[in-house]
């Protein structure tokens, strides 16, 4: 069919908390459905009047062609179910809790801390107000999932995904509630949804049992700043002084040392009363069930550069969302061309809308922001009864919903979810009389926030797209890029104005003195640059800006992995395509902590004898390039650099904070966070640790940002932590290896693509899992957007392949893995946009009724 434009040649354009439930087991029998149905839906009589055309490339994507929004989405829920039938199908069960349902009860407290963390009723009501375009994007996308669920139905034999048969149930028809729900679990809740209040607490109450009320706070102020004033940044000083968009000053520092241990002489902040449980301090098992600091998702990087920087083009993006490693690919590409719409890209879970892509004029990708939009609130029970709650002087009913878990096998499953007026009831502590909820800004806005996605991506300018920035209401980075050589970025969200009376690290008081005085206005409280003054961006989930104030989670800190991007971009006076390329790789492969700790150690061992085993080593560790490679791939890091630094990091927390701490709390900062080969890394990438962060500030002491007023070395001298523990190393790696150094050659870690999800229900059958050679910190997949002053050319590479699909006798689609070598072997595939691309890269076409 004819393009709804002329097109000859181009024209330019990375955490579900555990819940507190009040279970109930109903005495009806084992479910043999869903739940009834009450969603409203859009009548589209009127709408069946059209085709859609579906133009596969030679790499499978799918370029939708339609005249309509409706037959636009009608097409691309068609071409997305034929190719992840069953992915989308697991998706959406994590998303709305139902994963039971189909895989029985070792997954029933999963559905119902989903159902307890997410209001359906609330995503509902949002959905029934869409205005008629948003709703029949959502309602065209189930409408074509739905056309392909009925033809697999009828021919199983052929076209049913095997793992229905391998788990033993079948397809069921979708809504448009259903096709926004699987954004909103595994968007709004995976990377906006996280808080470290309750684990924060429960660890400040650990520290304070055992070294007393301010040597505990102390300890804790050390262990969870407010701010580190050198932290990396996304945008610099400079970009600060010339955008409107500066953020809120930073609230003080708290100060902290423990009992034993030496402590400066400023005074520590005072516990908050409210915190305080009459009795000993208690944690409650649902308290301690919770995520602790450290497992907040931090994926995705990027990087930008202008047209004062770039060679070769006017601008440059590479993005690597860092969504984990999977099997099927987390992510899917699609073109969908009509109805206002002309982009391709390609986005997580077949979403309604592409989040890493181009369109005529501008290019576009997004990190995961890490900026606090949640707060859980202390609420003050009624001993006589635990569901009343003091607010504003007298008590309240806490409001409840009953939840019908099904749940295959077994009776259905009643759960309870309470709410106080600040949200869900994540956790009662009923020994104390306390419960605590959890409030969101951007509770009631979640379609808003994924319509705000879907409209940038028909912007032309900055001004359109910031405009649709202002409206993201969940925490992302965002990031813009067109053909004149602009380049932009928003750190989006929409963050608390809290009173000066809160610490946000810690729940806050819910009686009514900590409630929120709004949402901070976004010139205030959202910094963003169009042009930054070096010419470039870099973002790694880091701080957006100087200064900028910490979440309640594992705070940014002066050791940063963006560093690694930032000084090779800083280091070239100009950056083409390849050289951008290329910095991905080398930052992909760069140990995240020798460039901090290695200078601290050649000062510790300088004036030790030359064959001493601590300068051995460190001569060792400073000849090596940093990077852990396997160029012969014969299963061995190149480098005993590899198995040094990360031994050392080991021993040297193990000796510090392993010894200064209660094995507790400690048990929060001994993960170094390296992947090994026994134990690969699939949920994300590495970043340096919390333990590493913190234990990097106590060698710095005085000269770290972060007041170091208590002694987490143990009374030790640095030279001493540093030097014990690289004799430790010495020993170790010597008996392991049976050898000197040079003999220390670690097993590489693997780059392992899980048939399971990152929530940990299956997404593909058993004995689906796939392998690279080697870990790469890299993006799940990546995006390079050329933006040139007669068009925008996209690559990107997203592995294992587009199609998820197994036929019922077990052989995979074409382009079922048909990426993976490509991504091993650092190579990079064009995204094809035009009608001339697609036709000349075509290998089949589809024409589609509705």
């Amino acid at each position: 069919m004819t393009s709804p434009r002329k097109r000859g040649h181009r024209q330019l354009v990375g955490g579900l908390c555990a819940l507190a439930l009040v279970p109930a087991v109903s005495p009806a029998a084992a479910s043999t459905g869903p739940a009834k149905d009450t969603t409203t839906t859009v009548s589209t009589t009127s709408l069946r009047h059209g085709t859609v055309t579906i133009k596969r490339d030679t790499w499978g994507t799918p370029n939708i062609y339609a005249g309509t929004t409706y037959g636009l989405f009608y097409g691309y829920g068609y071409a997305a179910a034929q190719d992840r039938l069953f992915q989308l199908d697991m998706a959406r069960r994590g998303a709305e809790g139902t994963v039971s349902q189909v895989m029985g009860p070792a997954y029933a407290d999963f559905d119902a801390a989903v159902r307890g963390n997410v209001d359906t009723a609330s995503i509902r009501r949002q959905y029934t107000a869409l205005p008629r375009r948003d709703r029949h994007i959502l309602d065209g996308y189930a409408a074509g999932l739905n056309i392909w669920i009925d033809k697999v139905l009828r021919d199983r034999n052929h076209l049913l995904p095997k793992e229905y048969t391998d788990f033993k149930f079948a397809p069921q028809h979708w809504t448009g509630l259903d096709v926004a729900m699987v954004t909103v679990g595994t968007m709004d809740v995976r990377f906006s949804d996280h808080s470290a209040e309750l684990s924060n607490l429960s660890q400040l109450q650990q520290l304070q049992a055992e070294y007393g009320a301010q040597h505990g706070r102390q300890v804790f102020d050390q262990l969870h700043w407010k701010v580190a004033p050198n932290a990396p940044s996304t945008l610099s000083a400079a970009d600060l002084q010339t955008q409107a968009g500066a953020h809120r000053a930073p609230a003080s520092h708290g100060s902290a040392g423990p009992h034993g241990l030496v402590a400066g002489s400023v005074q520590a902040d005072a516990t908050p009363a409210h915190l305080l449980p009459k009795g000993p301090a208690k944690v409650t098992s649902e308290l301690t069930a919770l995520a602790a600091p450290e497992q907040q998702p931090r994926f995705s990087n990027m990087m930008l550069v202008g047209r004062k920087r770039a060679r070769g083009a006017g601008s440059l993006l590479l993005n690597g969302p860092q969504f984990g490693w999977y099997n099927p690919s987390y992510t899917y590409e699609v073109g969908l061309h009509g109805a206002g719409f002309d982009i391709v890209g390609n986005t997580p879970f077949a979403y309604p809308v592409v989040l890493f892509g181009h369109n005529a004029e501008i290019a576009w990708g997004a990190t995961a922001g890490n900026g606090d939009t949640v707060d859980m609130y202390q609420e003050h029970l009624d001993p006589a009864d635990p569901h009343r709650y003091l607010f504003d002087g007298s008590y309240r009913r806490m409001t409840v919903r009953t939840e019908t878990i099904y749940v295959k096998g077994k009776p259905d499953r009643t759960v309870r979810v309470y709410s106080t007026v600040h949200g869900p009831v994540t956790a009662f502590d009923t020994d104390h009389h306390l419960a605590y909820s959890k409030k969101r800004t951007w509770a009631g806005q979640e379609l808003s926030s994924l319509f705000a996605w879907v409209d940038s991506t028909q912007a032309r300018t900055y001004a359109q797209w910031e405009k649709q920035a202002r409206r993201l209401a969940i925490s992302i980075n965002w990031y813009y890029t067109d053909r004149q050589g602009d380049i932009g970025y928003v750190f989006a969200g929409h963050f608390p104005d809290r009173p000066a009376n809160q610490d946000t690290r810690l729940p806050a008081d819910g009686t009514g003195n900590m409630e929120w005085r709004g949402v901070q206005p976004f010139e205030t409280g959202n910094p963003h640059i169009l042009n930054p003054s070096e010419g470039w961006l870099a973002n790694w989930n880091n701080s957006p800006a100087p200064g900028y104030p910490n979440s309640d989670s594992t705070p940014w800190g002066q050791a940063d992995r963006v560093a690694v991007l930032q000084n090779q971009l800083a280091a070239k006076k100009s950056v083409s395509a390849d050289d951008l390329w290329q910095i991905m790789k080398t930052g992909a492969l760069t140990d995240v902590n020798r460039q901090w700790f290695l200078p601290l150690i050649r000062r510790a061992v300088q004036d030790l004898p030359a064959n001493s085993p601590e300068r051995q080593i460190t001569r060792t560790l400073g000849s090596w390039n940093g990077l852990n490679t396997d160029n012969g791939r014969d299963g061995r890091y190149d480098s005993p650099g590899t198995a040094i630094m990360q031994t050392w990091l080991a021993a040297a927390l193990h000796d510090t904070l392993g010894r200064t701490l209660p094995a507790s709390v400690y048990a929060a900062y001994s993960d170094t966070k390296y992947p090994t080969a026994a134990a690969p890394i699939i949920t994300g990438s590495q970043n340096i640790s919390a333990g590493s962060q913190v234990l990097y500030n106590a060698l710095l002491g005085k000269a770290s940002t972060v007041p170091q007023h208590i002694d987490l070395l143990g009374g030790h001298t640095r030279n001493d932590v540093i030097r014990t523990a690289l004799r430790e190393t010495y020993r170790t790696l010597t008996a392991q290896y049976n050898g000197g150094p040079a003999t220390w050659l670690a097993p590489v870690a693997r780059q392992v693509f899980s048939p399971d999800s990152y929530l940990g229900f299956p997404e593909t059958g058993k004995g689906a899992e796939l392998s690279g050679p080697l870990f790469m910190n890299r993006g799940t997949e990546n995006d390079l957007m050329v933006a040139k002053s007669g068009g925008i050319a996209g690559y990107d590479v997203m592995p294992p392949g587009e199609s998820a699909f197994i036929s019922p006798e077990g052989k995979p689609a074409r382009h079922y893995q048909d990426q993976l070598l490509m991504y091993v072997n650092w190579g990079r595939k064009p995204t094809f946009f035009t009608d001339r691309e697609v036709d000349t890269h075509l290998e089949s076409t589809e024409t589609v009724g509705y």
